[in-house]
C-alpha cells in the first residue's frame, strides 16, 4: 500500500469534468507512467467539490509497485474509464508498504 498527501483538482461539467461533486473514499484511476491504476481519496471533507483544489490523501492498494514514479512532484490525471475527470499532484510521500501477495 502507498500513502500520499496531495492536492487534486476535478473538472466541473463545464469543463468536461462530472455532473455531480465528489465524495470522500471516491476511488477513480490514476495514470501512472501510462497505466491506469485505482486510488481511493480520502478528505476531511465529505464533499469534494467540482472546480476547486483540495489537499487530500490518496491510497493506492498495489502502490509500492509504482513507488518510483508516485513521488512528491508526479502530477497525473484522474480517469473513469477513458474519460478524464480531474487531476492531482503528489505532495509528499506518507507511507509506503509491501503487499505480501506480491511478492
Amino acid at each position: 500500500m502507498l500513502k500520499v498527501k496531495a492536492e487534486i483538482y476535478f473538472l466541473t461539467e463545464q469543463e468536461g469534468g462530472m455532473k455531480n461533486d465528489v465524495r470522500n473514499g471516491f476511488m477513480p484511476s490514476f495514470d501512472v507512467n501510462g497505466d491506469l491504476i485505482m486510488c481511493r481519496i480520502i478528505s476531511n471533507e465529505e464533499t469534494i467539490t467540482r472546480g476547486k483544489k483540495h489537499i487530500v490523501e490518496m491510497e493506492f492498494p498495489y502502490g509500492e509497485v509504482y513507488s518510483q514514479y508516485i513521488v512528491k512532484g508526479y502530477e497525473a490525471n484522474f480517469h473513469v474509464g477513458s474519460v478524464v475527470l480531474g487531476h492531482g499532484k503528489i505532495l509528499d510521500v506518507i507511507q509506503v508498504t509491501l503487499d505480501e501477495t506480491t511478492t
